[in-house]
C-alpha cells in the first residue's frame, strides 16, 4: 500500500506577486477615475442650468418676443401651449434641453419661425427654466450644456 506523500504549501513566486500588485494598481486606478467623473458630474449638476443674467435677459427677450402668445405668466392659452408647470414638464422632462431650444429654433414665432437668433433662445429657455423652478449657477446655457436632460 502505498502511503500519501504531503505536498507542500505552494510559495508564492514573484510573478504571481506582481500580477496581483498589478491588478491591485488597476482597481485602483479604475475607482479613482470613476470617483472623479461622478465628482465631475454632481459639479454640473450643482452649478445649475444657466447664470441669473441669463434668466433676466430671457425675462426681457420673452416679454418681447413670446408673451403674446404665451401670456406673460407662461401659462399659454387654450390653443397655446403652456411653458412652465406640470404640463410643461411632463411634455419636456424627458427630454434634452437642445431639443426643447431647437423646438424653440424651427417653430417659434409661430408667425414667423426660425426668426428668433439662436443665441436669445439660450436667454428665453434660461427664463423658460428659472420659472420651472431650474437653479441658476455660474455657468451659461450654452451648445456645450444644453444636453442634459430636463430633469430637476
Amino acid at each position: 500500500m502505498k502511503v500519501p506523500t504531503a505536498h507542500p504549501t505552494p510559495r508564492p513566486d514573484l510573478f504571481s506577486y506582481l500580477r496581483s500588485s498589478r491588478l491591485c494598481a488597476v482597481l485602483l486606478a479604475a475607482s479613482s477615475i470613476a470617483w472623479a467623473a461622478s465628482v465631475a458630474a454632481a459639479d454640473i449638476t450643482n452649478d445649475g442650468w444657466y447664470t441669473a443674467d441669463q434668466a433676466d435677459r430671457g425675462h426681457q427677450d420673452f416679454n418681447n418676443r413670446c408673451a403674446q402668445c404665451h401670456r406673460p405668466d407662461l401659462t399659454g392659452g387654450p390653443d397655446v401651449s403652456p411653458l412652465v408647470g406640470g404640463k410643461f414638464l411632463s411634455k419636456w422632462g424627458s427630454q434634452r434641453v437642445s431639443d426643447l431650444i431647437d423646438f424653440e429654433h424651427q417653430n417659434m414665432p409661430a408667425n414667423n419661425p426660425g426668426s428668433v437668433p439662436v443665441d436669445q433662445l439660450y436667454f428665453i429657455t434660461a427664463y423658460i427654466l428659472q420659472r420651472n423652478g431650474f437653479p441658476a449657477g455660474s455657468t451659461p446655457l450654452s451648445a456645450a450644456s444644453s444636453d442634459r436632460p430636463l430633469k430637476k
